[in-house]
């Protein structure tokens, strides 16, 4: 399956299918005469799938191999691989690539937004959650102390590359991460993702999960690039999420954080009648389906971290509430309200 994204300095291919990553080379054009690849990904995939993703591009291109995890997500990390770019000879017309999850892209996505003020990059996906979300859309950063993303620039990819196979050697911590994300686009959108959801989401299904997320992010992300309005509905959970992972300490995972700013959400959106009960019991159940926990801190505690929340502007946060399955919106509230809301 092949979905064409819009932006504003061009188009990318989004692939995906089984199999493909032998065909990387032919799929994004990157091997041109004269130029080169650098491939960055971390200690989880690379005994997987660097070997793989290396057969298929020219002898003599680069590999950085980073510790897994949120943590590595960071300012000093992104100049180590800046300086080693450098050192390396890498010029303005080579290609980044992202060979992983979310954090390998974002970081990866980042460095080539800044590196000689911006080399292409492509993403290839090893996880659900970055390839039904992260890798879309352009969105790179890394993480400052005071918060998530909080650096960061939408710099678009030249191509994403969604071999299937590789999420076969998910964990299942890695496949919950991603599911909670899949909720997410359920809730927003509705209809199929939803039903495919509600029914249980497999290998059967998989494929043509992936690909109707992609879309749905496609055609939002094409509709407002820059998240100037719209966009910001892909928030859905992510305000109350980020403030539980930064509670936590990084204890929860991404994924499984937006899953319970999801509950937390669509509770607070039934306690002040913007959401029908029946509706509401369906998402909770969707939640429960796929084992997702109720978020285990005071919420009056958790919001707190909001403050540093890079979504405030002139003081207040853009909530993302639910009205109904796939009717969501965005409500401007102060951090008090906020916690009104949610408590």
């Amino acid at each position: 399956m092949k979905t064409t994204v819009t932006t504003s300095t061009g188009e990318y291919p989004v692939i995906t299918g089984h199999g493909i990553l032998k065909d990387f080379a032919d799929l994004t054009q990157i091997c041109r005469e004269g130029t080169k690849a650098a491939v960055v990904t971390d200690d989880n995939v690379a005994p997987l799938w660097l070997d793989r993703l290396l057969s298929v591009l020219p002898d003599g291109t680069l590999r950085y191999v980073i510790p897994h995890g949120e943590k590595s997500k960071n300012w000093t990390l992104a100049g180590e691989l800046l300086e080693k770019l450098a050192a390396d000879g890498f010029c303005r017309d080579d290609t980044l690539v992202a060979l992983g999850g979310g954090v390998v892209g974002d970081i990866t996505g980042f460095v080539a937004s800044v590196y000689m003020r911006g080399v292409p990059y492509v993403q290839v996906p090893t996880t659900l959650l970055a390839a039904i979300d992260s890798s879309v859309g352009g969105k790179t950063a890394v993480d400052l102390k005071a918060g998530k993303n909080l650096a960061g620039r939408i710099y678009p990819p030249k191509a994403v590359v969604c071999d299937l196979d590789t999420l076969a050697t998910l964990p299942r911590s890695e496949w919950k991460c991603g599911l909670g994300e899949a909720v997410k686009y359920a809730v927003l959108a509705g209809g199929e993702i939803f039903d495919i959801m509600e029914s249980g989401a497999g290998a059967e299904n998989l494929e043509r999960l992936i690909d109707l997320c992609v879309d749905y992010k496609r055609r939002i992300v094409e509709a407002d690039e820059n998240e100037g309005g719209l966009r910001r509905l892909l928030n859905l959970g992510h305000t109350v999420g980020h403030a539980i992972e930064a509670e936590s300490a990084l204890g929860f995972p991404h994924g499984v954080c937006v899953a319970m700013g999801i509950k937390v959400i669509a509770r607070a959106s039934v306690s002040a009648g913007y959401l029908p009960k029946d509706e509401y019991l369906r998402i909770s159940a969707l939640l429960q389906k796929y084992g997702f926990p109720e978020c285990p801190y005071p919420l009056r505690s958790v919001i707190m971290h909001a403050a540093h929340d890079k979504k405030i502007s002139g003081g207040k946060i853009n909530a993302v509430v639910i009205r109904g399955i796939g009717r969501c919106e965005t409500v401007p509230m102060t951090l008090d309200e906020l916690k009104e809301f949610v408590s």
